[in-house]
């Protein structure tokens, strides 16, 4: 078992225990010759225990079953015969039930906070007294021979009198304390109880039994429904204690006049359910005005303060012109007096004239509408300019409204003014600048569609004038119907406004697109519209804004560049297959003249060796020349076929790791053979240890080739022509190959323009050297294909220096030796 429910069950069989002994009480007490107890407190203290813990169903039955229990144990114990007992206990037990069932139907939490609840309570006890008295006029007719009404009357009296005294105080169980006991709590209680047993003690035989209402009233105006419902249990308890024992005047009455004994407890019921019912009216009453007051005085604080932190200025001025109230807005406007307090500025404008505090031009004007609010011709709207020390001129707007007395007469005005100063200043600055954007339109919409805002831009570009348009048109109708259908289709929507707004309605911040706009005059214009949500401050979508620009032109530029760059297209398309069915064309060729010219440089060779005879020195000279043209023919068309295959992609090279020496000593030697009989200085300078990189050999070898062979053909007679191939100092994983001469030079304009193909320098035309043009641009294919790169320097008639840089071999591939030819010696310098 829980603690809660320990503790409840603990304080049920203390309450029980005290409803037996209660019981036995009663009937020990009641009055000589009556069938039934003079009061039954025991009722009252069960339906108290119910309501004050709320206990729920199961265990309220539970309670009720004890009640049955323990009233039959207490009327046993108090001489009543069994049958008697069990019987009286069965009616004790279902009035506990019914009272405290009615008072708690539909789960209703017991109070006493109002008339309502006080009325509730009363018939809940009508009814139960009722219910008992029934009962229990039954067993006592039929069951003990006494008269039945007179017995149900009594019973009804005691426990309806019980249980209206004592419910209150488990009611009042539940209701928080809300003051501190004061010298006024003990004076009144001192009161209550003496003049309680002043009137029902033994000697006392005036009829004074009004005495201790007063006191109670003073209680229930006083000291709240807590302190009633514990004095109205004292005196219950001190007048039926009183009266049993024969003292106080319903008693004396008996003995005098003879009056039956269930006269006498009905005259003690009647008294303690008048003092319960006068005492809890009043302090129901009471508590009602409190919390009236409280919650008057609450709301009357709340007024103020949202009076005072409201950002419009509220004004109350009453018949005769005179400020009656005004909220703190309005007093910083109006500026306080010099005098007034800090923390109510307000105070000190109240009673002043308006038309002395307005600050306003003309004071007689105010003055003027101030006398007509008796007459209600004041303007409900009305505009002003205030000079607002601090601030300058404001413009407030007014809205009035008047107040009347119960016979209907107007007796105050008023006025609620807003400043709209900054608000119509950047209302107009907005204006402005919506009017100055004549070239792009900007509509706005309500969230249906229709147009509440035309610009002088959107009166432009569609034709339609504001008017026109604003609160009329839904602004899809502007739009050429076929794309707002095609939209339409798209998004799986009917055509309309939301085709517009899909995407915004959806969450989107923004929506860009072209659009065809509609003319008044049917002219159609493309735009590019930029839609946009509304929103409010917090948040919520209040309409549409579409910022469009006619793009009409523009779009029409677009295409007329897209057919032209796609006709470029096609042109560069057709050239490059003329220059494929070229490429393919020459290296056709090449392959075809290689063949026969051969034959030619075979039988030149074999008439130089005198396979036909011998030759005189004329012969031999011709047969020389045939074979330096043929091999200058030969060294053309190879390289037209490397042109080729560079231009198809398809240079194909075959990397190992070879030393760079043995490709440029073979080089030499090459060159050298040619150039026999040229007088030229040669000098050549290779790094005596080997020079690893990973490449083709026979391509390096005609990269090398082709510098030495241009270096030659552009240097005269006389000149230099140098080739040096040494490590990088600046990056050791490279080798640089640097060929340089002393001839001709290169114009700086040309120098990027020499690796192009075929490209041939002004100073090569000029002096007509001969040449294809395509030996250098071979040389920085190759060189690129190595990973590498080729740079040159040079100026007119000071010579050129080509350099190549090669990334270095790694260590671990395997090394092959040169293409072949004796090295010559390095560092050494021959003339020739």
């Amino acid at each position: 078992m829980t603690a809660p429910r320990l503790r409840w069950s603990v304080a049920a069989a203390v309450a029980l225990a005290g409803v037996f002994v209660l019981g036995v009480t009663s009937v020990h007490f009641a009055l000589p010759g009556s069938t039934v107890a003079l009061w039954w407190p025991a009722a009252g203290l069960a339906v108290s225990f119910l309501l004050a813990t709320n206990p729920g169903p199961r265990r309220s039955a539970v309670f009720v079953l004890g009640v049955l229990v323990s009233s039959a144990a207490a009327n046993l114990v108090g001489g009543r015969p069994a049958w008697v007992s069990i019987l009286y206990g069965v009616a004790n037990a279902a009035e506990v039930a019914l009272v405290h069932g009615l008072l708690t139907a539909r789960g209703r939490r017991p109070r006493l906070a109002s008339m309502d609840d006080l009325w509730r309570l009363i018939a809940a006890t009508v009814t139960g007294a009722a219910v008992i008295g029934v009962l229990a006029g039954l067993t006592a007719h039929y069951v003990l021979g006494g008269d039945f009404l007179d017995s149900a009357s009594a019973a009804a009296f005691s426990h309806g009198a019980a249980v209206l005294v004592m419910a209150p105080l488990g009611i009042a169980a539940g209701i928080r304390r809300t003051r501190r006991p004061e010298v006024e709590d003990l004076v009144q209680w001192v009161v209550v109880v003496g003049v309680t047993a002043w009137v029902f003690h033994l000697d006392q035989s005036l009829p004074l039994a009004f005495l201790p209402i007063p006191g109670l009233v003073w209680g229930a105006l006083r000291l709240g429904l807590r302190t009633v419902a514990a004095q109205l249990l004292v005196v219950g308890v001190v007048a039926v204690t009183m009266t049993s024992v024969g003292g106080g005047p319903f008693a004396t009455a008996a003995q005098v006049g003879g009056i039956p004994p269930e006269t006498v407890g009905a005259l003690t019921q009647a008294f303690l359910a008048t003092a319960a019912v006068t005492t809890l009216s009043l302090a129901v009453a009471t508590t009602q005005r409190r919390a009236a007051l409280a919650e008057l005085r609450s709301e009357v604080e709340l007024s103020g303060v949202v009076l005072d932190t409201a950002a419009s200025a509220i004004i109350v001025v009453d018949a005769s012109g005179t400020i009656a109230r005004l909220n703190a807005t309005a007093a910083r406007l109006l500026g306080a007096p010099e005098d007034a307090p800090e923390d109510a500025p307000e105070d000190a404008l109240v009673g002043r004239p308006a038309a002395e505090v307005f600050p306003v031009d003309d004071p007689q004007e105010v003055r003027t509408r101030m006398a007509e609010i008796a007459d209600g011709t004041v303007p409900l709207r009305n505009e002003q300019d205030w000079r607002v020390e601090g601030l300058g001129v404001r413009h407030m707007v007014w809205t009035n409204a008047y107040l009347t007395d119960d016979d209907g007469r107007r007796t105050h005005l008023v006025k609620t003014g807003v400043d709209v100063t900054d608000e119509r200043a950047a209302r107009t600055f907005v204006e402005a600048v919506l009017e100055a954007a004549t070239a792009t339109a900007i509509i706005g919409t309500d969230l249906d569609g229709v147009i509440t805002l035309f610009n002088r831009g959107a009166e432009t570009v569609l034709g339609w004038r504001a008017a026109e348009v604003v609160g009329i048109r839904d602004w899809s109708l502007l739009h050429d119907p076929a794309d707002v259908e095609r939209r339409a289709a798209e998004l799986g929507l009917d055509p309309g406004f939301g085709v517009l707004v899909h995407r915004l309605r959806g969450g989107a911040a923004t929506e860009t697109r072209d659009w065809t706009y509609v003319r008044k005059d049917g002219t159609r214009r493309t735009v590019s519209l930029t839609m946009s949500g509304i929103r409010d401050e917090s948040g919520r979508l209040t309409g549409y804004l579409g910022v469009a620009e006619d793009v009409t032109r523009r779009r029409q530029a677009e295409v007329a560049l897209q057919v032209a760059l796609d006709r470029e297209r096609q042109a560069v398309e057709e050239l490059t297959a003329l220059d494929r069915t070229k490429s393919d064309f020459v290296s056709s060729v090449s392959h075809e003249l290689r063949t026969p010219l051969a034959s030619v440089l075979g039988y030149a060779e074999m008439l130089e060796d005198g396979a036909a005879g011998d030759l005189t020195e004329r012969q031999l000279e011709l047969v020389g020349r045939v074979d330096r043209n043929g091999r200058r023919l030969l060294s053309l068309i190879e390289d037209l076929l490397l042109n080729s295959r560079i231009e198809a992609g398809r240079l194909r090279l075959e990397p190992r790791r070879c030393d760079l020496s043995d490709v440029v000593a073979s080089a030499w030697t090459s060159v050298a053979t040619v150039t026999s009989q040229r007088e030229l200085a040669r000098d050549i300078d290779v790094s005596p240890r080997p020079l690893w990189v990973e490449g083709d050999p026979a391509a390096l070898e005609r990269m090398v080739t082709n510098l030495l062979s241009n270096a030659v053909k552009f240097t005269p007679d006389g000149g230099r022509v140098s080739l040096a191939a040494h490590p990088d100092d600046r990056d050791p994983g490279t080798v640089r190959l640097v060929v340089s001469d002393s001839g001709m030079g290169i114009p700086p304009a040309d120098h990027e323009r020499v690796f192009a193909r075929f490209f041939r320098s002004s100073a090569a035309n000029e002096r007509a050297i001969q040449g294809s043009g395509l030996g250098l641009s071979i040389v920085r294919a190759i060189a690129e294909g190595h990973g590498g790169s080729v740079a040159v320097e040079s100026a007119p008639d000071a010579g050129s220096t080509f350099t190549v840089t090669l990334p270095v071999a790694p260590a671990t591939a395997v090394p092959v030796s040169g293409s072949g030819g004796p090295a010559p010696e390095r560092g050494v310098s021959d003339i020739s």
